[in-house]
């Protein structure tokens, strides 16, 4: 309005600006001390998030776009602060929690002063609001944290829940800004992921590339060519995409593959869509079978099963065909097809299942010792030497639930199962309405969720950056599907 003196409301918002990029100044000085490429990589970062800034209406959204495309290269990242360790802590560092300086992390900061820009200087959006799944999320950070009082080695259980707060800051601002005119952008993420990570997991099986393309990270080590031995299968390049470990790719095509399953069958589809998700499909199942892991395998087995009787329950054309000629197939295919994949199953490495049922006894004897509070996040290696006395396979239980309660202890335990129940359950709800299509993306994720729980029963790679990055994307696209699915109350204009 005219007359009116707004240079008092201005001065906090240059000081706030002001505020806020001082702040963010303080935050690069690390990448003064990184080797070449990362003082590239750091300094483009810096970029991107300076021009967020100053875009920050619109390049916030691009961000969120870029965060879902990049979900692929979440492992590639310079882990700081684990010279100091022993070749066994640094290698199993990546999957308990380690910090880490890369493209997320500048991801984060970008999408966190632009949205703070939002709030608080353009004054366009509120105060984002709580959640009731916020409190099982809530847990387990405190659960993480409170284990940290009596670990052995607390800095590692610092890089363990500063692992954590990461993905947690990614689902809090994904949850909040997600919108429905994001799920194309989201599906085609989906897809990229999925071709990215099977064309480079099939070359690695055909020994073109080399497996170990998340552990060199462009160094030039012996560590690209890093592959430990199984038996039976010793000749065999398992692919390992662009994740820590084959085992980790498995599970990760196995969460994505069930939104290439769901759209197979959308008939409302064009039909040049619903192939491409058929051969998405194809090429996901063939970068899973390359993975050579058996737990994947159940794992996709058992939830996709769920997914298509959703489907035939929903009385999608062709779901129930289709899954008679695949069995059928299948079961007439099987002595020579499937020869090789059913002896990895039940013949080959016997010795080493055997040895990881030790395994658990390790663990929860550790976990007996420590119930409510465990033996701190990010140290269950380090307490091998202690716990370890009948000689069992040194590494990581392979038992999400005793790792996670040997190392945060009963809470930790609930809280992250808690999460996923809850998540479960609102996926569930909207599978149930049959609103097109939060429906068919919310049956997409309770089938990569399942099968994400599932391979925690005999793997303990859940924390593997790639895979907890799709886990915590899951957990906010249960968030922001109930809320946009929510009817909206009517806008009442008022004539004058």
């Amino acid at each position: 309005m005219k007359g009116v003196d707004n240079s008092g409301r201005a001065f906090p918002r240059y000081l706030l600006t002001g505020v806020l990029g001082a702040m963010f100044a303080l935050c690069p000085y690390p990448v003064w001390d990184l080797e070449g490429r990362w003082f590239v990589i750091a300094i483009v970062g810096i970029a991107l998030v300076s021009i967020s800034m100053v875009f920050a209406g619109r390049f916030s959204n691009f961000l969120l776009i870029v965060l879902l495309f990049c979900v692929p290269l979440a492992g590639f990242a310079k882990w700081l602060f684990l010279d100091d360790y022993s070749d066994f802590i640094k290698t199993a560092a990546p999957l308990s929690g380690a910090l880490s300086l890369g493209l997320f992390e500048f991801l984060i900061v970008g999408l966190y002063f632009a949205w703070a820009f939002r709030i608080f200087v353009l004054r366009e959006e509120p105060m984002p609001r709580l959640e009731k799944i916020d409190a099982p999320v809530a847990v387990l950070v405190v659960s993480s944290a409170v284990s940290l009082w009596g670990a052995a080695e607390q800095p590692l259980g610092i890089f363990s829940l500063g692992h954590l707060l990461k993905h947690a800051m990614i689902y809090f601002y994904v949850s909040r800004n997600f919108k429905r005119t994001h799920l194309p952008w989201f599906m085609a993420s989906i897809a990229f992921a999925i071709l990215v990570e099977a064309i480079i997991g099939i070359l690695q099986y055909g020994q073109i590339l080399p497996p170990g393309l998340m552990r060199d990270k462009g160094a030039g080590s012996d560590r690209l060519e890093q592959l430990y031995d199984v038996t039976g299968i010793e000749d065999i390049s398992r692919a390992h995409g662009t994740t820590y470990d084959s085992h980790a790719l498995g599970i990760y095509l196995s969460m994505l593959m069930h939104f290439a399953l769901v759209f197979l069958y959308k008939s409302a589809l064009p039909a040049r869509m619903r192939l491409g998700s058929g051969l998405l499909l194809l090429l996901g199942f063939a970068g899973l079978v390359a993975s050579y892991s058996r737990s994947a395998w159940l794992s996709f087995a058992i939830s996709a099963g769920f997914t298509v009787l959703v489907l035939i329950a929903w009385r999608e054309r062709y779901a129930l065909m289709s899954t008679i000629f695949v069995v059928a197939v299948g079961l007439i295919t099987a002595p020579w097809v499937f020869a090789k994949l059913f002896a990895r199953l039940f013949e080959a490495d016997s010795d080493a299942l055997l040895g990881r049922f030790d395994q658990y006894t390790v663990a929860w004897t550790m976990w007996r010792e420590n119930f409510l509070f465990g033996v701190g996040a990010g140290n269950y290696n380090m307490q091998l030497e202690h716990y370890n006395m009948n000689w069992a396979i040194e590494g990581p239980v392979h038992n999400v639930i005793l790792l996670i309660g040997s190392e945060t202890g009963l809470f930790g335990v609930i809280a992250f199962y808690g999460l996923i129940t809850v998540v479960l359950y609102n996926l569930w709800r909207l599978i149930r309405l049959r609103h097109e299509p939060d429906c068919r993306f919310a049956l997409a994720a309770f089938g990569g969720l399942l099968a994400f729980t599932l391979d925690g029963l005999t793997n303990p790679l859940f924390r593997e950056a790639t895979v907890y990055m799709q886990f915590w994307l899951t957990v906010a696209l249960s968030v922001a599907l109930a809320r946009e699915a929510k009817p909206r109350p009517p806008v009442i204009s008022h004539m004058n």
